[in-house]
């Protein structure tokens, strides 16, 4: 039963843990959101206070006298966040793609129980170690892996508009300074020009699925 004077006397903690679910959520899913990844800045803000929420329902229990079952219940949050995770990874003409995502989701996740667990100036730290990884380390990937030799490939589709659509949401999904593309139609014909990184498997894996649209 809720007690009204545990309702107030908790609100202020639970108001100030959610600011920061938001806070932390928001600022990995707004990097997400940039570079156009389908767990975007909405999401990774529902998945940070939902995981608050779940510790938050665990401390409330325990402060009405029940049994506290905190630690099952943050068990129960990140055994659940793999079902969502996996739905973002995807198994498309013979590429995976989305492991980012959804190992992203789970760190979020584990964030939320951070923040719900009454620790948000560790869940801050956290987030900043998340996107410091995700934004910073990408600018250093040339200097660990090597620099990037280009590639060019010139490629011909059928001018209809679903093989434009399905090329710009592959090549939309690449880093620009791996992959640079522009279109021309021409004979009824839509051409692609395409200047891409051959050195690093990781970064022309893409071309399997442009490939295929030629072939659908």
């Amino acid at each position: 039963m809720e007690s009204s004077s545990l309702l107030l006397s908790a609100l202020p903690g639970i108001l100030l843990r959610a600011a920061f679910a938001v806070l932390c959520g928001g600022a990995i899913g707004l990097e997400r959101e940039r570079r156009g990844k389908p767990a975007g800045f909405r999401t990774n803000i529902l998945i940070c206070v939902g995981a608050t929420l779940y510790m938050l329902v665990g401390e409330l229990v325990t402060s009405a006298g029940s049994a506290g079952p905190d630690t099952r219940i943050a068990a129960q949050v990140v055994s659940g966040i793999g079902f969502l995770g996996a739905g973002t990874i995807l198994h498309a003409r013979g590429a995976v793609v989305g492991l980012t995502s959804a190992a992203t989701i789970w760190v979020v996740a584990g964030i939320g129980l951070l923040i719900g667990a009454g620790f948000p100036v560790v869940g801050l730290l956290a987030t900043l170690l998340v996107l410091l990884t995700l934004e910073l380390l990408a600018r250093f990937e040339t200097s660990i892996l090597g620099r990037c030799r280009m590639g060019e490939l010139d490629l011909d589709f059928e001018a209809s508009g679903r093989a434009r659509a399905e090329l710009m949401l592959i090549l939309s999904e690449q880093h620009p300074g791996v992959c640079r593309y522009s279109f021309d139609e021409r004979d009824g014909r839509l051409h692609l020009h395409l200047a891409y990184c051959e050195s690093h498997p990781a970064h022309h894996r893409f071309l399997a699925e442009v490939l295929e649209v030629g072939r659908s």
